[in-house]
């Protein structure tokens, strides 16, 4: 399996804008004005298109071909920074590292009765938590994140959350490290005349709205983070908000600032939330040692939680790893039609649910694999 995915990297890293359709559309990226007005830039089958909005005293209303985001809105007020800690709801969804797959999202989203037939939020009061790598790989990156904002204003109106945690490739893509950016962005940078991290700037809507997630998110006695919560983290005894503001602080450009502090580069070395793989034995060498029972439940005890849920990590699965019920591994292949899986909970029921709406218990991932 690993070898396939090097292999799969190597290609894709081959590719060049010139392989790409030249007729490729993407976009709108949105961005605010001096003046108080907007600008949307897209890319029309191969043409760019620019256009001037006026944001004026209430909400714009910014319409688009992308079939499941029809319409983007924007208010004058940028976004403010949403809660790292929530009461458990009925019903929690998470799903991680989904990598710019938004057609394979979509359909696991209806086949679970998340959104309706025309992509909207139909999950009431629930849940959904998207645990980082959103971006990258996948050739509809806008697409998606357009489409995770749009449903996390649909679920804050029906008294639903939608939670979005940064993942390191979401937090390259700000600071320009664009390795695994697929070549279609490289043919809208070649267009637009905008560098690729520009369009994750400040000043876009995506960026401002990328910018105020956070890095760890506590729901019930849930802490779901990226990559991993390291015992080495654990020692600073930082609370949710301090990393979430540190993390915050360290968003690029540029990339791999200094790293060798962890208190002071959370967004970047290798035992932060967003990289730390030390729950693996097969990646001991550069993240371990992998934490003993006592570290985990030292975490845990201090966050009043009872279990870390982790993406980065490919499992194939949903499940416990190695069995142990305070780890649990949600990466699985969404670029593979079919095998887009999520955790739910309900209650004290725990299970995985599948792309076709099954709902099938938790594996056991072996961490050596």
């Amino acid at each position: 399996m690993l070898l396939i995915i090097v292999i799969c990297q190597i290609a894709l890293s081959a590719l060049t804008p010139d392989a790409i359709p030249s007729t490729v559309s993407d976009g709108p990226y949105i961005f605010y004005q001096e003046d108080g007005q907007l600008e949307s830039v897209s890319l029309v089958e191969g043409t760019v298109k620019s256009t001037i909005i006026s944001l004026g005293e209430g909400v714009a209303e910014v319409s688009t071909s992308i079939p499941s985001v029809p319409t983007i809105l924007i208010s004058q007020e940028k976004n403010s920074i949403p809660k790292d800690k929530h009461q458990m709801p009925s019903k929690l969804l998470a799903l991680s590292d989904l990598e710019g797959n938004l057609e394979h999202l979509l359909q696991f989203l209806q086949s679970n009765n998340v959104i309706d037939g025309e992509y909207n939020w139909s999950w009431g009061n629930g849940h959904v938590l998207f645990n980082g790598d959103s971006v990258d790989r996948g050739d509809q990156v806008t697409e998606l994140l357009w489409f995770i904002r749009k449903l996390q204003q649909q679920a804050n109106n029906a008294g639903g959350q939608v939670h979005f945690v940064l993942g390191n490739h979401d937090v390259m893509i700000m600071a320009n490290d664009l390795r695994y950016t697929h070549p279609k962005y490289k043919l809208t940078v070649q267009k637009t005349g905008i560098p690729y991290h520009q369009l994750f700037g400040e000043t876009s809507i995506l960026g401002n709205w990328l910018r105020s997630q956070n890095s760890i998110v506590q729901v019930g006695p849930y802490l779901f983070v990226h990559a991993g919560y390291s015992p080495e983290l654990d020692v600073l005894k930082l609370s949710l908000s301090d990393i979430n503001s540190k993390i915050r602080k360290n968003l690029g450009p540029p990339a791999w600032p200094n790293k060798d502090d962890l208190s002071t580069s959370l967004a970047w070395h290798k035992k932060g939330p967003l990289w730390y793989r030390g729950y693996f034995d097969k990646h001991s060498t550069k993240y371990g040692p992998k934490p003993s029972n006592e570290q985990l439940q030292s975490i845990l005890t201090r966050h009043n939680a009872k279990a870390i849920i982790v993406g980065h990590t490919v499992t194939g699965n949903v499940g416990y790893l190695d069995g142990n019920k305070k780890l649990i591994g949600i990466d699985v292949h969404w670029d593979t039609l079919g095998e887009g899986q999520g955790l739910l909970i309900e209650g004290e029921n725990i299970s995985r649910v599948t792309i076709s709406g099954q709902i099938e218990s938790l594996a056991t991932i072996h961490t050596g694999n």
